[in-house]
Formats: structure tokens, sequence, C-alpha cells
């Protein structure tokens, strides 16, 4: 092999080599340019969520307040104690017992052998059919 050979081998591996780079650069940047976008629309998306999850506090803590203050608008008046009853005299009371007892029972009615009849009056209408 004489120099006429062998320089166009080693310059046609060189050009290949370049044209293999460059090809190679070229497919790497597109991917990283890809994932970049990528990485881009998740933190958009991350800081969209983000906003959103402080307006739905913003909004929750407004909603207690504003149910709390309707709490205290409509709390019930307290009442008042109820009256305490005067103690009742057991004598009073064994003498209220006695005459419940001594009071004959209202007699009780026994049972029906038929029923209640009801005459219905008869509608004119009703006649025809």
């Amino acid at each position: 092999m004489d120099n006429n050979e062998l320089l166009p081998l080693l310059g046609g591996f060189l050009l290949g080599g370049m044209v293999t780079a460059g090809s190679l650069w070229g497919w790497l940047s597109r991917q990283l340019k890809r994932e970049r976008q990528r990485v881009h629309n998740v933190e958009q998306a991350r800081q969209l969520s983000a906003q959103q999850l402080t307006q739905a506090r913003k909004q929750i803590e407004q909603v207690q307040r504003e149910n709390h203050e309707l709490r205290l608008a409509v709390r019930p008046t307290p009442r008042p104690a109820p009256a305490v009853e005067a103690p009742v005299d057991p004598a009073e009371a064994a003498r209220l017992y006695a005459e419940s007892k001594m009071q004959p029972a209202p007699p009780k009615e026994g049972p029906k052998a038929f029923k209640d009849t009801v005459v219905l009056k008869r509608s004119p209408d009703s006649m025809l059919d």
C-alpha cells in the first residue's frame, strides 16, 4: 500500500466519523430538547396544581369562617333553668292515691258480636249501573 491508497482510505474514515458524530449529535440534541420540553410541561403542571391547591385551601378557610359566623348567628339562646317543683307532702300523695283506688273503674266494653253496620246513601248515578 502506498500513500495514494492510504490517504483516501484515511480521509474516508475521518469523513465517515464526522458524519456519524454529526448525526449522533443531531439525534441526541433532539432527544435532549424533547426531554427538556417534558420537564418544562411537568413543572408547569406542578405549579398549576400548587396554585389550585392554594386557591382551594383559601376557599375552604372562607367557607369555614362563614360557617362559624352562621353558627354564632343561629346559636340558640340559653334556656332558663326549669322551675323546681314544690315538694309534695307525703300525706297528700297518700290521700290522692287512696281516693283514686276507691273510685270505681269505668266499665270495659265487652267484645262486639257483630260489626257496626253503616248504611251508605246511594247516589242517583250509581243506580244506572
